[in-house]
């Protein structure tokens, strides 16, 4: 091995050699001149065909100025330095929006050695230190001269070639492990989801007689439970107030709320913000629900006072309100959302009438909170078995990187 002096390639084997972008790969800024090109994003997973039709995201005027983009063209992001590995190797012909860099090779190369180096890149922060900005958060770019003259290993086209083909395949093994534990994550969040709609359709007694409930996805209930209205037991409060006036509240957006598990996820403060004007005041206990996208099922018990946005509401309820929260978490619940929602194509939402008919299993109060233990106990292990998967998950994804990292800057020799 031997030190080139060049902190985010460090040392690398003596037989490799050192060179700049732009001795190994054109910018291209062709421009497309094609009023119906196929429109490609960048996406992590892989360079993607973008469907335009659908009228999500930012949509240009015209497409003419937009870069042609080749197979094997190697796609970088110079404005999202942060978040993650924004670079791809594109396998598909197109065009792309001109705020990506588009590297087309000039010499003999493997542009899928130079994806995984530069996957490196942005996951240590090599790329962010080298980038310009207002603020870390808001439009940090790498200019297009740094792309130029940023440092490179340059093994020969054999070595480069086998380590593409070894971390094609380690990689490979890696993902289909992770995608086991995926799969088992789902199983154990389905295997919830029954646990729930059993518990607040059929009770626990097994041996406890059942009546019809005259609706058709409850089906048989208890015989002394009731089938009672959303509206006859919970109320949804409109409360809205000027968030000046409450800087030191805590703000929930739907996507603070994770999908169908009834937690909530961090939050932001109203005062870092500046957030809309159109918001809720909910109090700590009661439910917060989206609107928005209802299949998605977020909803939650609010642990403090703060403001949620215009697509939520804030919900009280005469009955045990953990017990609500499971019914609303249950598939008998999904399903009435679904038969008001499902022809909503674009962003669907569910409004105050729709809620208020909702039908519900409504057991004795004593019930309710024998339901609730149950549930807590079993809900909670259920979630440290995913909690275990998750961990698997990231464990292995910090393998893959480590991989890619010991590989391409030839810390792991390939034979």
């Amino acid at each position: 091995m031997k030190n080139i002096n060049i902190d985010w390639i460090g040392n690398i084997p003596n037989s490799w050699e050192v060179s700049k972008i732009k001795h190994c790969f054109y910018l291209s800024k062709q421009k497309a001149r094609d009023k119906n090109p196929t429109i490609l994003k960048l996406a992590r997973s892989a360079v993607q065909v973008r469907d335009i039709s659908t009228n999500e995201g930012q949509l240009a005027e015209s497409y003419e100025n937009y870069n042609p983009v080749k197979v094997g063209d190697l796609l970088l992001n110079p404005m999202d330095l942060y978040s993650g590995a924004n670079c791809n190797v594109s396998e598909i012909e197109g065009v792309i929006s001109p705020a990506y860099q588009n590297l087309r090779k000039k010499v003999e190369l493997n542009p899928k050695y130079f994806d995984y180096y530069f996957k490196i890149q942005y996951w240590t922060m090599a790329m962010f230190a080298h980038g310009k900005g207002i603020s870390f958060d808001n439009r940090w770019t790498i200019n297009t001269e740094t792309i130029l003259n940023y440092y490179i290993p340059f093994p020969s086209l054999d070595v480069q070639n086998c380590i593409v083909n070894a971390l094609t395949k380690k990689l490979s093994q890696v993902d289909d492990l992770i995608v086991n534990q995926e799969k088992q994550i789902e199983k154990l969040k389905e295997y919830k989801q029954s646990v729930i709609t059993e518990a607040v359709t059929k009770g626990l007694d097994k041996s406890a007689p059942m009546k019809d409930s005259g609706v058709e996805w409850i089906g048989k209930i208890p015989k002394s439970w009731q089938v009672v209205k959303f509206k006859h037991i919970a109320t949804v409060k409109s409360n809205l107030v000027e968030p000046s006036k409450y800087t030191n509240y805590l703000q929930v957006s739907p996507e603070n709320i994770e999908k169908g598990s009834g937690r909530l996820l961090p939050c932001v403060t109203v005062g870092q913000t500046g957030v809309e004007s159109n918001n809720h005041l909910f109090l700590k206990g009661q439910i917060i629900y989206s609107k928005v996208r209802p299949m998605l099922n977020k909803v939650v018990i609010a642990p403090f006072d703060g403001l949620c946005s215009a697509d939520m509401y804030p919900i009280e309820t005469t009955i045990n309100k953990k017990y609500l929260l499971y019914m609303m978490l249950s598939d008998i619940f999904l399903a009435q959302v679904k038969l008001v929602t499902e022809n909503r194509v674009k962003m669907p939402k569910i409004n105050q009438e729709e809620i208020a008919q909702i039908i519900l299993c409504c057991p004795s109060v004593k019930l309710q909170e024998k339901l609730v233990n149950y549930l807590d106990e079993k809900c909670g292990q259920i979630d440290r078995l995913i909690a275990i998967k998750q961990e698997k998950i990231e464990k292995l994804q910090e393998y893959k990187k480590s991989l890619i990292y010991e590989y391409v800057t030839g810390k792991k020799e390939v034979v």
